[in-house]
């Protein structure tokens, strides 16, 4: 774990998915609203626990809900309901992998977000990675999970310091790789892929944020707080 005036943060191996999880990507839904045509998403959350008997983390998905953004956070989409499809696939190995490495409390819950994408490159179609442009997302914790890179050039993850800057990292994931981060010390970004040749490419990943569940980013009331507003909203400590 490397850990900086910035913040934490680590590239890690992960474990290498089922065939099962890669022929999702060829089934994703495309996004309508990244502003282009480049990108395709799943979405669903979880609540993660340590399970003491079984010695690692455990997933419990959680009742299907829009993804939503305080306009304070992403100017680009904020504070608008975005109904993605739910995820079809068991994600726990390699989040749990995420878990570990970050070195998560185990006596707490934490809840996650996590996006299945593509991104393509195509004639007549920029390879956009990040459309809200270098930012952090208001999570506890963020990791950035790669499992496929098809004739492409470029989608280099960058992390910079609060409020932006130069990138104090960069790193070009390859399949089965992650960066792990804590989000609320830095802001991270990733560049635009393009594909080698007319054929078009792609880049596979799942964006994973992880909160503590009593300041989770779930629910009627973060809805609420979000639509109203709240740039850190979140569902107060109790509720």
């Amino acid at each position: 774990m490397s850990d900086s005036q910035h913040g934490t943060y680590r590239v890690i191996d992960i474990p290498a998915p089922g065939p099962d999880v890669l022929a999702e990507f060829e089934q994703l839904p495309r996004d309508e609203f990244t502003g282009g045509r480049q990108r395709f998403r799943r979405f669903s959350q979880y609540k993660m626990a340590f399970d003491s008997a079984g010695g690692d983390w455990r997933l419990e998905l959680l009742p299907h809900r829009p993804f939503l953004q305080p306009r304070q956070v992403n100017g680009f989409v904020g504070g608008v309901q975005r109904p993605f499809e739910p995820l079809r696939i068991d994600p726990t190995p390699q989040i749990a992998a995420g878990a570990r490495a970050l070195g998560l409390d185990r006596e707490r819950c934490w809840q996650l977000n996590v996006h299945q994408c593509r991104v393509i490159s195509a004639p007549g179609i920029r390879g956009v990675s990040v459309p809200e442009g270098p930012h952090r997302d208001g999570h506890a914790y963020g990791m950035l999970a790669v499992f496929g890179r098809h004739n492409i050039t470029g989608g280099t993850n960058q992390l910079l310091p609060s409020g932006g800057g130069e990138p104090f990292f960069e790193v070009t994931l390859m399949p089965q790789q992650a960066l792990v981060y804590e989000d609320g010390a830095m802001w991270h970004h990733a560049t635009d892929i393009e594909a080698l040749d007319e054929r078009g490419g792609h880049r596979d990943l799942w964006i994973v944020a992880i909160n503590p569940w009593e300041q989770r980013k779930y629910g009627a009331e973060f809805e609420r707080l979000a639509l109203a507003g709240d740039g850190g909203a979140s569902v107060p400590t109790g509720a």
